[in-house]
């Protein structure tokens, strides 16, 4: 049976067109009761949206907005204003969150969330106030954060696994994904007893990710391959030297490079004598093979999951949030070449 159409919708209800639009779209302009008799009429009769209609609308209301860019804004909640601009991961994912709200007519500005005198009542109302519907939480400095607003009036998106209440849409880089990406590239270069080392703190940041795929590839291999993970609470050269002579591997990943500082001051050359794979290749220039988490185009995907909240008018918290896994890419380097077997 055909689908009845929205002006068909409409007059069922008894409402204009526009009405039952902004109802479908669960606008806050109108009332929860309308929305939700509109809503069940629509189930009813089994009305469906056109597709195509629906997309011409969007680029309509992309086109207008174009002309007067929408803010979004993005928290970040440092100890100081402009401590996140010495982490390469968030100017970089920066640079890709501007440049993609720009194509889709937003604008975005940054709102330092621990600022003297700022609570979380006074920054909602700002933010409210100034219009501002879209929010992006960026990284927090420690894992295992909560942010407090009155998320009623927002979109929001956060970055990264650090924000764990509330339960945010969030876009994060696929840890596991590049784990088992970087362990078969070694493996297709020819080594076997991989080895992986990283600071606790940062393994809580990224919710075990790395740990939890490393563990499972070392249960996948042979017993005299396995080489026990190395996560240490803080740097240690001594104790780095003496998990090397214990375990042997032939190569290391970390998304640290103080490991392969760590190997060239203990006399070992990279490649020769073990390779290195950085788990969080940051830029074309490292002097090192490993894993770009793509982090500018990581924060893009964030501003497209954002934008998509905003014009569907999901709005508040949503018993129901979406997380976006992004995958990195390997990049080829000078500390992992082809080993040649010895026979």
């Amino acid at each position: 049976m055909p689908s009845i159409t929205l002006r068909e919708l409409a007059a069922l209800a008894g409402c204009s067109h526009a009405t039952v639009s902004l109802a479908l779209r669960k606008h806050p302009r109108i009332s929860a009761e309308t929305r939700e008799r509109i809503l069940k009429l629509a189930r009813e009769t089994g009305y469906s949206r056109d597709p195509v209609v629906a997309s011409l609308m969007t680029q309509l209301r992309t086109t207008k907005r174009n002309r007067s860019f929408e803010k979004i804004a993005l928290l970040s909640y440092w100890d100081t204003p402009d401590a996140w601009r010495t982490s390469p991961h968030d100017t970089t994912g920066f640079q890709g969150a501007c440049s993609r709200a720009a194509e889709l007519g937003y604008e975005i500005e940054e709102f330092w969330g621990k600022a003297p005198g700022i609570t979380s009542q006074r920054l909602s109302k700002i933010l409210h106030t100034r219009g501002i519907r879209g929010l992006i939480v960026g990284p927090l400095p420690r894992p295992w954060g909560h942010v407090s607003l009155n998320w009623t009036h927002f979109a929001a998106v956060a970055i990264g696994n650090t924000v764990v209440r509330p339960g945010l849409h969030r876009v994060i880089h696929s840890q596991s994904q590049g784990m088992s990406l970087a362990l078969r590239s070694l493996k297709h270069q020819g080594y076997e007893r991989i080895g992986f080392t990283s600071l606790i703190d940062q393994s809580r940041r990224v919710n075990q990710g790395w740990l939890a795929a490393y563990l499972l590839h070392s249960f996948e291999q042979p017993a005299k391959l396995r080489v026990p993970p190395l996560i240490l609470k803080s740097w240690n050269r001594e104790e780095y030297r003496r998990w090397l002579e214990k375990h042997k591997p032939d190569a290391i990943v970390s998304n640290y490079d103080v490991p392969l500082h760590f190997l060239s001051d203990l006399g070992l050359r990279v490649p020769e004598d073990m390779a290195f794979a950085s788990l969080d290749r940051m830029h074309e220039t490292d002097p090192y093979a490993g894993i770009d988490q793509l982090r500018g185009k990581m924060f893009g995907a964030a501003v497209d999951l954002l934008v998509s909240l905003i014009e569907g008018n999901q709005f508040g918290l949503s018993e129901h949030p979406k997380i976006v896994h992004f995958e990195g890419v390997w990049k080829a380097g000078p500390t992992v070449k082809k080993k040649i077997a010895v026979s």
